[in-house]
């Protein structure tokens, strides 16, 4: 009894289970990006002596790509980002139609002061980035790591962005991110028991520092492609 009253049974445990499910694609989205800043190192900073004397971001970028797809440990978190994702896409929708169910109220994790612009539209934003991760890992994701048609993955991802209509879809799913990280950090933190005042000031101002940086580092990068 008390098992179907855990995680997907209570709004309590859907919203911890969104907390924690979220927290750990950020942190994957940091290490997304810093791999994929490889793609923009500029040729004079070649070669690097201390990454084997790699004589290009070419070829550092597919070591690196070859490193993650063949090193087990790196394919078992893959795994359990693909599951947190899921469950993460699941926990949202059964949030919304509970809320919508009740009463007409919509979810948010705030107190009981003016909701903002992004809280309102999570939803919007939500479906916004679940389409942007689908083309995005059927661009990339199922031609190299599945399909395996693609070898040479710095080549496709360099003539996938000298698309106009991709580096727009590309740059509409980064926007979208950077609003929905701004609310779910925050998010995230309320459904995990952070209350206090002093705290959630503190959690709101490095919310919306992470969320800029982070826009504005992957939104640069197809730019910095397209242009070059």
């Amino acid at each position: 009894m008390a098992f179907k009253k855990g995680l997907f049974k209570t709004s309590v445990g859907r919203k911890n289970l969104m907390a924690i499910t979220g927290l750990f694609i950020i942190f994957f989205l940091v290490i997304h990006l810093i791999g994929n800043l490889i793609l923009i190192i500029p040729d004079t900073f070649f070669p690097i002596e201390f990454w084997g004397g790699v004589e290009s971001a070419h070829d550092m970028y597919n070591a690196y790509s070859h490193f993650l797809v063949h090193f087990w440990p790196i394919t078992l978190v893959a795994w359990v980002l693909y599951a947190a994702i899921a469950v993460h896409v699941i926990d949202a929708l059964l949030i919304t139609l509970n809320n919508n169910k009740a009463k007409g109220e919509k979810y948010q994790v705030t107190d009981n002061s003016t909701s903002s612009w992004i809280s309102r539209n999570m939803g919007i934003l939500g479906s916004i980035i679940g389409i942007f991760i689908v083309i995005h890992m059927a661009q990339f994701w199922l031609k190299y790591k599945v399909l395996g048609t693609e070898p040479d993955l710095y080549q496709l991802v360099v003539a996938t962005f000298k698309q106009e209509w991709v580096v727009i879809l590309y740059e509409i799913g980064i926007i979208a991110l950077g609003f929905h990280l701004v609310h779910g950090i925050e998010s995230a933190h309320r459904s995990l028991g952070v209350y206090s005042k002093n705290a959630m000031h503190v959690i709101k101002y490095i919310a919306l520092c992470f969320a800029l940086v982070m826009t504005v580092l992957y939104a640069i990068i197809p730019i910095i492609i397209y242009f070059k």
